[in-house]
């Protein structure tokens, strides 16, 4: 089952402009074959989205903590790793040595209408 997370990372203001524009070139700049470092670690989405200097992350999979380990077993990955590691402030390891912190789920209109209860994914 495909489940959806969510995680805040907080990037340091001397690294915001960069960050961006990593992930907003990567289907075209020297970052490309991270598109498909994602899908090969079991990404069916990932989606990042910026509130000041935070990174707000949509990541959809079956089992983060086991993507993010498939990820830091992919060679390629590891360029990816080292580039953006200096740039955050809370320094999350997306390399599956540490188990991951996503944000807890405390409302879903389509879930509590349809099945009248609330589930984390």
């Amino acid at each position: 089952m495909v489940k959806r997370y969510l995680m805040v990372n907080e990037i340091k203001p001397e690294y915001l402009e960069e960050y961006v524009k990593a992930h907003q070139t990567m289907h075209e700049g020297k970052w490309k074959e991270q598109l498909q470092v994602l899908r090969q670690a079991g990404a069916k989405e990932c989606i990042s989205y910026l509130y000041k200097n935070y990174s707000i992350l949509i990541y959809e999979c079956e089992d983060i903590d086991e993507s993010f380990r498939k990820l830091g077993q992919i060679p390629a990955r590891a360029a990816w790793e080292d580039f953006t590691q200096p740039m955050f402030q809370n320094s999350p390891k997306f390399d599956g040595s540490e188990k991951t912190e996503g944000l807890q789920k405390i409302f879903d209109l389509n879930q509590q209408l349809d099945e009248g209860r609330l589930n984390q994914f």
